[in-house]
Formats: C-alpha cells, structure tokens, sequence
C-alpha cells in the first residue's frame, strides 16, 4: 500500500522510510543489468516467494556444524523488507518479521517490482541510497549512462558498501 512518498506494510501498520525522489526506472538501465544483479545477489529470486528456506537451513546447519558465523541468507526480497521497515538486529524476531514482509512485498510487487524497489532505496556505501545517488557518486552520470560494467562495479559493492572507495569502485569496472 502507498501513502505519499512511503510504502505501508498494513498488518503492522509501518511505514517504510521515505522512497528516493530521483526515481529510476528498470528500463533506464544497461541491458543485463538486473540479470547481473539477480545472479550476484539472489541467484533462486525467480524460483521463490520472498525468501528461501534452503538458504536459510544451509546458513543454519553450517553455523552448527561448522562453528562458522551465520551469514545472511537473505534474498533480495527480504534485503528490501529490512531497508524499507525494519533495524539491522541480528535478531530472531527481526529475521521473522523480515520473511513476513519479504513475502507480502513479492506478493504485492512481483519480482520487476522487488527489483527497481531494490535499486532505488538500497544502501550503497558513503551514506547514499538509492542507484541515482550511487551512481553520481561513483561515476559522475545518472544511471541511464552507466555502462554495463560500471553497473556490475556498483554491485559488487553491495555486501559491504563502506569498505569501498570512490577510486576502488571505478578500478572494479576493469574486471568486467
């Protein structure tokens, strides 16, 4: 549900923070852009409804096997529930509400929907949400200019976006 610039999560009644006004559209993006995005970050997004329990059983089994600290786990759908409504707790209760959402979001979305929601409110390092934002940052152009490895540069930051800089995002263009 909307209201103004938000998006409501009714049976909680949140409102999610306020959406980037320098909207971008997916098809202002390099073609394979959002294909690039998925296998990065959420190689079974077409194959679930918001989140995926066999990731979230692997991250479990290998934390208790293996002693191993529990990753994420989290599929794009449920990154987008916790940008949007809740904290970063590393919190049963908060991982619960997050696939709640998650799942509402793809259900009221779909997966284009998840997808340019995604871009355009996501952390991207130096406190910038958003691909308009990280994409002037970074490369000095709005993101219907980027080239298709500029774009795959601004993804490889996503796992830790303050780790990077200015000058190491464009060298991660040579990669690609």
């Amino acid at each position: 549900m909307f209201s103004e610039n938000r998006l409501v999560f009714l049976p909680e009644n949140l409102e999610s923070i306020q959406l980037e006004p320098d909207w971008v559209r997916l098809d202002e993006l390099p073609a394979g852009s959002t294909s690039y995005l998925v296998e990065v970050e959420d190689a079974r997004f077409y194959r679930h409804a918001g989140y995926s329990l066999s990731d979230i059983q692997s991250s479990v089994l290998q934390a208790v096997v293996f002693f191993r600290k529990l990753r994420g786990a989290s599929t794009l759908d449920q990154q987008l529930a916790r940008t949007l409504f809740l904290s970063r707790d590393k919190t049963l209760s908060r991982k619960l509400r997050e696939i709640r959402i998650a799942q509402s979001l793809d259900s009221e979305l779909g997966k284009k929907g998840i997808l340019e929601y995604y871009l355009n409110s996501v952390y991207w390092g130096r406190g910038l949400n958003g691909i308009h934002k990280s994409s002037a940052y970074y490369f000095g152009k709005h993101p219907r200019n980027l080239e298709l490895r500029e774009f795959k540069a601004l993804v490889q930051i996503l796992k830790k976006p303050d780790a990077y800089s200015r000058e190491e995002v464009r060298s991660l263009t040579e990669l690609f």
